[in-house]
This record gives C-alpha cells, sequence and structure tokens, in this order.
C-alpha cells in the first residue's frame, strides 16, 4: 500500500502538470453549463411539461444525466491518459529504472490505475450534482414535481458504472504494461461504442429501466465480474513479464 501511495501521489501531480489535463477541465465544465441550460430551458419550453402524465418521463430524462454524462468525462480522461504514462516511460527508460527498485509491479499498476481515474472521477461528479441541481432548480421543482432524483439511477450512474470503467483502466495499465501500450487503448473503444449504441437501443426497445434496482443489480454483477477478471489476471504481472519497450513485447 505504502509503495502504490507513492506511485498515485507522482502520477497525479504528473497528470495535472499536463495541457491536456487542463483542457478536458474546461472541455469538461463547457459540457456542464451548457447541459444544465439547454436541458432546463428545453424542459421548461414544452407544452407538456408540467403535465403529472410525463412525471415518468422526466424521471429518465434525469437519469439519462445520471448515466452519460459522468460516462463523457470518463473516457475523455481515460482515452487522453489511459496508455500516455506507461507509454512515456517506456520510451524514456523510466520504466526500466523504476523496475530496479523494490517497487513492485502490482503497486506500479494500482497506482498509475488511480491516478488517472481519481482526477477523473471527482469532475465526473461534480459535473453531474451540478446538473441535476440546476434541472431541478431551474425546471423540475417549480413545474411541480419535486426534487427528481432516481436513486437506482444514481446508484448506476455516479457508482457502478465508473466502477466498471475502472475495471476497464486497470485491464488497460496492466495491458500496456505487459503488452503494447497503444494496443490497451481497444478495449476503451469497443465497451464505450457498445454503451453508447447499447444503452439509448435497449431504453428505446424497453428491454430495461434506467430508474429500476433490478438493470443495477445486473450491471452491478456484470462489473464485479469483469473487476475479478482483471484481478486474476493481475496475478500475471511479474518484473519478468513487464516489457520494457514502447512497441511491446
Amino acid at each position: 500500500m505504502k509503495h502504490t501511495t507513492i506511485v498515485l501521489r507522482t502520477e497525479c501531480r504528473e497528470v495535472r502538470r499536463t495541457t491536456a489535463f487542463r483542457i478536458i477541465l474546461i472541455a469538461a465544465a463547457a459540457v456542464v453549463v451548457v447541459a444544465s441550460a439547454g436541458i432546463t430551458t428545453a424542459l421548461n419550453l414544452q407544452p407538456w411539461f408540467g403535465d403529472e402524465l410525463a412525471a415518468p418521463l422526466i424521471s429518465l430524462f434525469v437519469s439519462l444525466v445520471l448515466y452519460f454524462l459522468p460516462l463523457v468525462i470518463l473516457l475523455a480522461f481515460i482515452g487522453t491518459f489511459g496508455n500516455l504514462p506507461v507509454v512515456k516511460e517506456k520510451a524514456n527508460g523510466n520504466l526500466a529504472c523504476l523496475m530496479a527498485t523494490p517497487l513492485t509491479p502490482r503497486a506500479l499498476w494500482l497506482g498509475k490505475s488511480l491516478a488517472i481515474f481519481l482526477p477523473a472521477y471527482i469532475p465526473a461528479i461534480a459535473g453531474t450534482a451540478t446538473v441535476v441541481l440546476v434541472m431541478n432548480l431551474g425546471a423540475c421543482i417549480p413545474a411541480g414535481y419535486g426534487f427528481v432524483l432516481p436513486v437506482p439511477a444514481v446508484v448506476l450512474g455516479l457508482m457502478i458504472n465508473p466502477l466498471l470503467f475502472f475495471g476497464l483502466l486497470l485491464f488497460m495499465i496492466l495491458y500496456a504494461l505487459a503488452g503494447d501500450p497503444d494496443a490497451a487503448l481497444a478495449p476503451m473503444f469497443l465497451l464505450s461504442f457498445g454503451l453508447m449504441i447499447g444503452i439509448p437501443l435497449g431504453l428505446a426497445t424497453g428491454v430495461f429501466d434506467l430508474t429500476s434496482w433490478s438493470f443495477a443489480l445486473w450491471y452491478l454483477a456484470i462489473t464485479v465480474i469483469a473487476i475479478g477478471v482483471v484481478g486474476f489476471l493481475s496475478r500475471m504481472l511479474t518484473r519478468q513479464n513487464i516489457v520494457l519497450s514502447s512497441k511491446g513485447a
């Protein structure tokens, strides 16, 4: 744990110093502002807004924000930094130097993963909370719906789905250390593409409901299994298995 904390602090500091980090934060803030104003204004302009029969639809809108806004922010961070630290350290030889220290491969893996995930997760939570709060204060409460906050959607969007992407990031860093860092980005694009298409399609066809506990629990089960598989694979990460070249094995 001590070695993991050291890696986490060092990598977090390096991530925050990059221009890309600042650009993503600014872009995320812009998305939050536009989403807050745009969604609130659009709801207030709808002729049916305020009708009691529209309450389930309003709950769905809030659930979509709770799911997709953190997803987009996490994807921006993970897509940018998912393999960058490993690529740089392999290219400049720092990884070989680190492997000559008492630092364990597992500490390196966990530390790098947390250093990317935490700076992404905090803005994702803060941004989503801001949009949902503005939606409620500016539209839902004045229209008589009260404070709309579907608890299953909160758990799914702010806890379970980020956990799934943390598991994905763990796999990406694991693969980047033991193989080709560039190829490590492929799982992220596959998963994000699948979710971006699958979730709206599933909602449109009525296969699942973002506001239901059953869907959240199924999602959690899949997430736990995925992280368990990554945890099992991490047992194979040894000093001998880490590829020191940026070109992979």
